[in-house]
């Protein structure tokens, strides 16, 4: 990946994130209790998107750890984030380690200490998919 593409991928996952960010501060703030008892049409969509954003949670943090690694259990429902938070926070702050270091080996910063492998390790293609349909 040269540094347009790079440039080109950063945008549009910032400009996703925005949008999502921008669309759950909306969400927030409207009282969904009173909405899914009016319309069950909504309590349907409320639902469905729970579940996507579990479902999404989840494959970002089984492709976010090493095989063997500890793993945070699946989560189940909205409560499960609470209960494992450290947990979740572990797995995350990990990533953004590994994702900071291999940025400075990319711009040069810091020199690679070892050449990379073939088994290069990306995120699933659940992960990707679920991602391009959510903001295609």
């Amino acid at each position: 990946m040269d540094a347009s593409q790079f440039k080109s991928w950063q945008e549009k996952l910032q400009s996703a994130l925005v949008s999502t960010t921008k669309t759950v501060n909306r969400i927030t703030s409207e009282d969904l209790s009173f909405q899914r008892t009016i319309d069950p049409a909504v309590d349907e969509q409320l639902d469905d998107s729970t579940a996507r954003l579990l479902r999404l949670s989840n494959q970002l943090l089984a492709s976010a750890t090493k095989p063997g690694a500890q793993n945070p259990r699946p989560l189940e429902d909205a409560d499960d984030i609470d209960i494992q938070w450290r947990g979740i926070v572990d797995v995350i702050d990990s990533l953004l380690e590994k994702a900071d270091t291999s940025l400075d080996e990319y711009t040069g910063l810091v020199k690679r200490k070892t050449a990379p492998t073939p088994d290069v390790v990306r995120a699933s293609p659940d992960v990707e998919d679920e991602f391009r349909k959510g903001h295609n």
